[in-house]
């Protein structure tokens, strides 16, 4: 599973989300919106609007350039807007997108040596603008975008591995790579790698050496070959696309949909209610039984691809001390918080895979640090942090005492901060809260994630069933041409994530990755938190949705939904 994770912004009706990716995902876990007044819709059957659907997000995007804006919301808006070379279904199984079949060494598709792989492209494929068909050189611009050093992309994972994409024949990509990159699929042109295929037609005129593109009107206004095109955006209240009457699989069913940013759990499920939002995932934990009761609502709670974590920041002084992060690891009792503020809507795991999801990577012998203060009090006292005033212990002068960071707008992760607060009193260590928007939470150039400007960050990342985590964990992909916030940078498992990348022999990776968590687990970087389980709903008369658990958001076949 690779990057680009949801953060943890979800709308709780408590905290946190992380999300924003998660939040959403995280689905970053608050604030107050004001209720429509549109009252309630029908109690089921074809719904109040049968041609137009209301989806909710947790918080305005940043932009609506994937490649630019991993939070939820942006991630959310492209699976609407663009076209990938491959999509994962209910079952989170790749599908053809842009390709007319998944490559693979069976087929042909990948040589046997893994360094040559072939997408097949569809033909009809259409940009939104009129602007001619999607072909291989919009894989190829899209690529070198993504690798332009002056472009403030959220990752080069997988994209810095491409060593040249041959399009003579504009509907079959061949794309060169330097090396085996065992995770093309669901990383190059794919909803984790967070960009789809985007016009060349267009980022062509920007992408250039003064990083123009970071700028560009495109990013605010996109053009794209999905089966929704954009209408309009109106900042910090909604977005509205239109069904794209040239879209390859037909014109979709439901003429409209408006994303609408409903920031506060509460309003949230009441909008539910009233049915003023058609849909929505990362809904409050805490009306979930609510919510099953809701006349005209379906409501589902899969386990998906999403946990939730606090990242140590390693380049602090304070968290390059092993005794501390462990200690302050052992003092959480993450079943009890789950049980509250999840209301137990979650798996708990030791690593970041999870053993449901995972059953065959999961390596369920590594170091775990189950709920025992005693024990997080013993670490301390053995490493010289004696009480001191107000409970806070004290070690050469310094307090025990440091910064938890999440999103202003999760209302599940002010609750999950203020959990950690009270266990971490109770072993003498002092946490203040201090949270900001999502938008800048999740900046890959001025945040505070980016920047290493945090001490312990709370968030959530959403992935893929792949097991790949490098572009998180690996000492090779620091900020601000990575995701690894932590600054996690041990080498036995870097090099592990290595050989696995190098590798399309699955039982190999399985080994490599068993390394990883070993490592990870002996070093705790990263509190593992739980895997989500993500409350949907939508109206019952609503047909043909069926929700991925894969990435960041439910929607992967959208113009199959019908009233």
């Amino acid at each position: 599973m690779t990057t680009d994770r949801a953060r943890f912004d979800r709308p709780r009706a408590a905290r946190r989300r992380l999300l924003a990716a998660a939040s959403a995902l995280a689905l970053l876990l608050a604030g107050c919106t004001k209720v429509g007044e549109s009252g309630g819709g029908p109690a089921g059957g074809a719904g109040a609007h049968p041609d137009r659907l209301v989806v909710s997000t947790i918080s305005d995007p940043k932009n609506l350039n994937p490649a630019f804006a991993s939070a939820t919301p942006t991630l959310e808006l492209s699976a609407l807007l663009f076209t990938y070379a491959v999509r994962y279904d209910e079952n989170a199984r790749p599908v053809p997108d842009a390709v007319t079949e998944i490559p693979s060494v069976a087929n042909g598709d990948v040589s046997k040596d893994g360094l040559t792989i072939r997408y097949k492209l569809r033909h009809g494929i259409r940009w939104s603008d009129g602007q001619g068909e999607l072909t291989c050189a919009d894989m190829r611009s899209t690529w070198k975008m993504m690798v332009n050093p002056k472009n403030d992309v959220d990752t080069t994972v997988g994209w810095d591995q491409i060593k040249d994409v041959d399009c003579r024949d504009p509907y079959v990509a061949v794309v060169h790579m330097k090396r085996v990159y065992a995770w093309f699929l669901q990383q190059l042109w794919g909803v984790n790698g967070n960009s789809p295929i985007l016009p060349a037609h267009i980022i062509d005129k920007y992408d250039d050496a003064k990083g123009s593109m970071n700028s560009a009107p495109f990013n605010s206004a996109p053009v794209g070959s999905g089966p929704y095109t954009f209408v309009s955006w109106q900042r910090g209240n909604e977005i509205r696309l239109r069904a794209n009457p040239n879209y390859f699989l037909g014109k979709p069913q439901i003429d409209e949909i408006v994303y609408k940013i409903v920031p506060d759990g509460n309003t949230l499920v009441t909008q539910v209610q009233t049915h003023e939002i058609d849909i929505s995932w990362n809904d409050p934990v805490g009306a979930y039984t609510r919510l099953l009761g809701l006349a005209g609502v379906k409501t589902i709670a899969p386990v998906v691809y999403v946990f939730d974590h606090m990242d140590f920041n390693l380049t602090r002084p304070l968290f390059q001390d092993l005794a501390v992060r462990r200690a302050l690891t052992y003092a959480l009792d993450r079943r009890s918080m789950i049980a509250k503020v999840e209301r137990g809507l979650g798996e708990l795991s030791p690593t970041f895979l999870d053993p449901t999801l995972y059953k065959d990577a999961y390596d369920p012998t590594v170091m775990q640090y189950p709920y025992d203060p005693a024990k997080a009090r013993a670490l301390l006292d053995a490493d010289g942090w004696k009480p001191g005033p107000g409970g806070v212990r004290v070690k050469n002068g310094q307090r025990l005492a440091f910064q938890i960071s999440a999103t202003t707008e999760g209302v599940t992760a002010h609750l999950v901060e203020d959990q950690a607060q009270a266990y971490w009193r109770a072993i003498g260590a002092a946490a203040e809260v201090k949270n900001y928007p999502s938008s800048l939470f999740f900046d890959q150039v001025n945040g505070p994630l980016a920047k290493g400007n945090f001490d312990v960050g709370l968030y959530a990342w959403s992935g893929a069933p792949e097991i790949d985590q490098s572009a998180i964990y690996s000492g090779r992909f620091m900020p601000p041409h990575g995701q690894n916030y932590p600054r996690w940078n041990n080498a036995r498992a870097t090099a592990a994530m290595d050989d696995a990348n190098g590798t399309i022999d699955t039982a190999r990776q399985i080994a490599d990755y068993k390394i990883v968590q070993q490592e990870f687990a002996k070093d705790d970087p990263v509190v593992i938190l739980w895997f989500r389980k993500m409350p949907i709903t939508s109206p019952s008369g609503l047909l043909g949705f069926t929700a991925t658990p894969v990435i960041t958001t439910p929607f992967w076949d959208p113009w199959n939904y019908h009233f």
